[in-house]
């Protein structure tokens, strides 16, 4: 029992992160030091003027979420991985014609205690700590699972949360972002408030059911004895009270998942063999020492069947990834579904070290190490076909390189033709001399990608916002919160989604360092004077 215990714990490790005071400089170099460097300030509704007289949409109206690792130190101590960063909100109240910026930590367990011990608050890392913890602080981590939720964040129903990937949610106002409160609830019951003390591994993307705005997931359930087998069950989540178990499958090793793909009537998981060695997380309670990727066990793929609840199971060749982009069913029995690939685990386990993350030479050899492919499913015959996204023009092939994918929602589990993203290279000679462009990638038709980028300017996740009255699938608006590296300041761009150029911008009071992901909130109507806006899925 004791042994399972430590097992389930580790799955919690992707919550954690443990960071402190400040240690902002203003003197850099290279504005690419922006991207990494903590940054303390908290803002609430501070008014941001838009820079042209360029009109927005009157359909734009909404907020704006990004989650960004901001805090590194606690008195004396500091984190060695950007994933063990302090959570820290910040928002975007957009509309035609203006914007307020508001930023505040997550008030999380692990960050309130750090702050109040004036030190890091022994709990599991993906990195350590330094100075590390001592052997009895590394004891007391292990009863310390963490909560610092640093990944995403998603409307539930009205309750809105940030998310990691561990079933494990920090609900916040969208208002103020002030903090409500972390929740665990128990996804095996259908209705209430129950908490869980069992630890459940999850993903930081939920993805939207069409036709009912619910959000579809999985939780994964760590077995308890010898023998038995991991079982991985796909839930809908209609808010954060209300579950509905969809499917389960029994699987015998749990693998790191970070996202899914969802069809009209299937849920794919893609069982990268990537894995945890619970004995060295043990020993070391970081999480970067327990993974270990095993690459002469294929890989395989779960397709689960929403409905009837039957899995297929087919086999590929070993694969790592980190996003799935969309997938959609083509009526002769197959699936399409395209996926970020990533090219190395260490990309993973060492990419963001703060130690590479806090030097100029260092930051400028990083080159992005995904790539965008199709692989497509074939449920007759079980066939993997797996083609990634390759051209022989060099500009055009460093686009294939995108992450963070995001397409328009309305084209979620049909066939579609575009993805956006953007190219996590900061490699001095990459083809956008060094900044982090924004593109436009067509599925479909090969040699018609385009891309928006600024010298030293450094953009985020892009988030789609269609055009309600839209009839095409790039009918719509881009948004993302680009760093300027000539101002050491972060400004709202928002760009006509068909032809990726600009529509309007407006600066922040500050910077935000590089982020993961968000979601755009949008209202679905003007709220009336004194009351707080409706929000939409």
């Amino acid at each position: 029992m004791a042994m399972a215990w430590w097992k389930t714990l580790v799955f919690c490790l992707l919550c954690c992160a443990f960071p402190g005071q400040p240690t902002v400089s203003v003197n850099v170099k290279d504005g690419v030091e922006y991207c990494f460097m903590e940054n303390l300030q908290e803002f609430q509704k501070v008014p941001m003027s838009y820079t042209s007289s360029q009109p927005v949409p009157p359909w734009l109206s909404g907020t704006l979420v990004r989650n960004a690792p901001s805090q590194f130190t606690v008195g004396g101590r500091s984190v060695s991985n950007y994933f063990d960063g302090f959570a820290k909100l910040h928002s975007l109240d957009i509309d035609q014609h203006s914007v307020n910026f508001s930023a505040s930590f997550l008030k999380t367990g692990v960050y309130s205690r750090s702050i109040e011990a004036n030190d890091i608050h022994p709990a599991p890392t993906f990195m350590g700590v330094d100075p590390p913890f001592s052997l009895l602080e590394r004891f007391r981590a292990l009863s310390n699972p963490g909560d610092n939720t640093i990944v995403n964040v998603w409307n539930f129903g009205g309750d809105f949360a940030a998310l990691t990937d561990a079933w494990i949610f920090t609900q916040f106002n969208l208002d103020t972002l002030g903090t409500i409160g972390v929740s665990v609830p128990d996804p095996t019951l259908g209705n209430g408030g129950c908490q869980t003390r069992d630890i459940y591994m999850s993903c930081a993307h939920p993805v939207v059911e069409p036709g009912t705005g619910h959000a579809i997931n999985f939780v994964g359930k760590l077995s308890f004895f010898p023998g038995q087998r991991d079982t991985v069950s796909v839930i809908r989540i209609k808010d954060l009270h209300t579950f509905e178990i969809l499917a389960s499958l029994d699987v015998d090793k749990m693998w790191y998942m970070h996202s899914f793909g969802l069809t009209e009537n299937f849920a794919i998981f893609f069982a990268q063999p990537f894995y945890y060695d619970y004995f060295r997380f043990l020993t070391t309670v970081e999480l970067r020492h327990s993974l270990y990727y095993v690459p002469d066990d294929g890989m395989k793929i779960y397709v689960v069947n929403l409905k009837t609840g039957n899995v297929t199971t087919l086999h590929t060749d070993a694969s790592l990834y980190t996003h799935h982009v969309n997938a959609y069913e083509t009526g002769d029995g197959r699936i399409v579904t395209d996926i970020v690939m990533l090219s190395n685990s260490k990309a993973f386990t060492e990419g963001l070290a703060r130690s590479r993350l806090t030097n100029i030479t260092s930051i400028r050899e990083i080159q992005s190490p995904t790539r965008i492919c199709r692989y497509i499913l074939d449920l007759k015959t079980g066939n993997v076909e797996a083609t990634p996204f390759v051209s022989q023009i060099p500009t055009e092939d460093f686009l294939n390189t995108l992450d963070l994918p995001v397409i328009n929602e309305k084209y979620r589990t049909r066939q579609y033709c575009y993805v956006y993203g953007s190219v996590t290279s900061f490699h001095s000679n990459n083809p956008v001399q060094g900044a982090v462009p924004l593109v436009k990638k067509n599925v479909c038709l090969p040699h018609n990608d385009t891309l928006w980028s600024r010298p030293n300017h450094y953009a985020s996740e892009p988030s789609f916002v269609p055009d309600p009255c839209g009839t095409e699938e790039d009918d719509g608006v881009i948004l993302s919160s680009v760093l300027d590296g000539d101002r050491g300041l972060n400004y709202l761009l928002i760009l006509d989604a068909r032809t990726m150029e600009v529509m309007n911008t407006a600066y922040m009071p500050t910077w935000i360092p590089y982020n993961f992901h968000g979601q755009f909130f949008p209202r679905s109507f003007p709220a009336p004077p004194g009351t707080s806006p409706h929000y939409e899925l």
